[in-house]
C-alpha cells in the first residue's frame, strides 16, 4: 500500500488504507475460508481494493459485547470507505465472494 499510494495520498489515507486491507485480509482468513485473491489500484482520485475469499457468508456488523474482543472489522471498513460492496463468486463451482471497497485519496 505504501508504494502504491506514495505521492498520491497523505499519511492519514495511507494509514486508513493499511487498516482496511488488514481487516479485509484478516477476515478473509478468519471467517472466509482463506484469501483467494487480492487486488488494489488507484483511479480517479480513489484507491480501490478487492479481497476475495472462499465463503458465501456475508460480513456483518456484530452487536458489540464489551466482554468479547473483536466484532468491529466490517463496521470499520464501511466507515473508512467511500463505498463497500460485496460481489458473489459467479465463476466456477467454488463458493465465495469478493469485497470491493473504495477510499478517497486525500
Amino acid at each position: 500500500m505504501g508504494r502504491l499510494l506514495a505521492g498520491v495520498a497523505g499519511e492519514r489515507c495511507v494509514n486508513d488504507a493499511l487498516l482496511v486491507v488488514s481487516e479485509l485480509i484478516s477476515n478473509a482468513d478468519r471467517h472466509g475460508g482463506g484469501l483467494r485473491e487480492f487486488a488494489a489500484g488507484v483511479e480517479d482520485g480513489h484507491l480501490w481494493l478487492e479481497v476475495a475469499d472462499h465463503s458465501e457468508v456475508l460480513p456483518a456488523s456484530a452487536a458489540h459485547d464489551p466482554l468479547v474482543p473483536g466484532g468491529f472489522g466490517w463496521s470499520l471498513v464501511r466507515r473508512l470507505s467511500v463505498d463497500a460492496r460485496i460481489r458473489p463468486q459467479t465463476n466456477g463451482d467454488e463458493p465465495g465472494k469478493t469485497i470491493v471497497v473504495s477510499l478517497r485519496l486525500e
